[in-house]
């Protein structure tokens, strides 16, 4: 199978071979075929430049070289501020976005594809704001999906925040290259920057919400594209100036808990039953952390 630098190569050829490699089932083939044989894994890491005002993306390889040099490939990420976010990667493919702008790259392309803003219609006197953004891929209709979720406030005489309106939800589908409002009933939710994270078909985000206990776990599956809220346990309590973020590990969400105040010290846990409040096991605790 031909690794992807020589398929670039071949899409130069004549437009028949461009067309058939531009293809996205060709792409989802030579794609099975690469997990299948193990390929090579890299590693991305997106950074921002301030001499130059713009965001890059590293790519690093696996392979290392006769001399220990581990090969680097720097990409420019056009449309990048200092607020660039990246999800993924999915399939190859990563989103990065700063909530305005949502642009999709392949980095092993360094194909960028820009998506068309979606347009947004509320009445006079409400302001908006993205809270959460995920990408995906919806293995049932074999689809990218972006979801983009735009909290509407209401906002008075002196311009400050004074309330919560309503969400928007909005899916985009690469196959169309357009976006579809969808209905779903979605509770008011606090974004937290970075905590979006794609597992069991699903995307998640934490969510800070009074009306409902506090923080919990809100969860949007990319295929039935229902939102879903997953309690903490009472002992997982955020008390102010608690750092946490949550990720997978061991084919399960873990919980990370760090408070600088009181025992500066790390608290895993580990969610053993998906969806399930009452599965959340500590897994260990890190500390005391001197220095920290």
């Amino acid at each position: 199978m031909l690794p992807v630098k020589s398929l670039l190569r071949c899409k130069s050829v004549c437009k028949s071979w461009y067309s058939l490699i531009a293809k996205p089932s060709f792409i989802f083939a030579h794609l099975n075929c690469s997990a299948a044989l193990q390929r090579n894994h890299y590693i991305l890491i997106k950074r921002f430049l301030k001499e130059s005002n713009k965001s890059i993306m590293s790519v690093l390889s696996e392979e290392i070289s006769g001399d220990d040099h581990v090969p680097v490939t720097e990409i420019t990420i056009p449309h990048s501020n200092h607020f660039l976010q990246m999800l993924g990667p999915c399939n190859g493919l990563v989103c990065l976005t700063d909530h305005r702008d949502i642009i999709l790259c392949n980095p092993s392309t360094r194909d960028f594809k820009v998506l068309p803003t979606p347009s947004l219609n509320y009445p006079q006197g409400l302001l908006s704001d993205t809270i959460g953004v995920g990408f995906g891929f919806d293995p049932l209709s074999s689809e990218y999906k972006v979801i983009r979720t735009v909290e509407l406030y209401v906002d008075e005489e002196s311009g400050g925040y004074y309330g919560f309106h309503s969400v928007n939800v909005k899916i985009y589908e690469l196959s169309t290259d357009s976006w579809r409002e969808i209905y779903a009933v979605m509770p008011y939710v606090w974004y937290f920057p970075r905590s979006e994270h794609l597992f069991n078909g699903a995307f998640h985000w934490w969510e800070d919400n009074e009306d409902h206990g506090g923080e919990s776990m809100l969860s949007f599956h990319i295929t039935m594209e229902v939102f879903q809220r997953i309690r903490f346990l009472d002992v997982c309590a955020f008390p102010d100036g608690n750092e946490r973020d949550f990720l997978v590990l061991n084919e399960s969400i873990a919980l990370l808990l760090f408070n600088p105040s009181m025992h500066r010290s790390f608290d895993a846990w580990l969610m053993t039953e998906y969806s399930v409040s009452e599965s959340w096991t500590i897994l260990f605790t890190i500390g005391l952390l001197v220095q920290v």
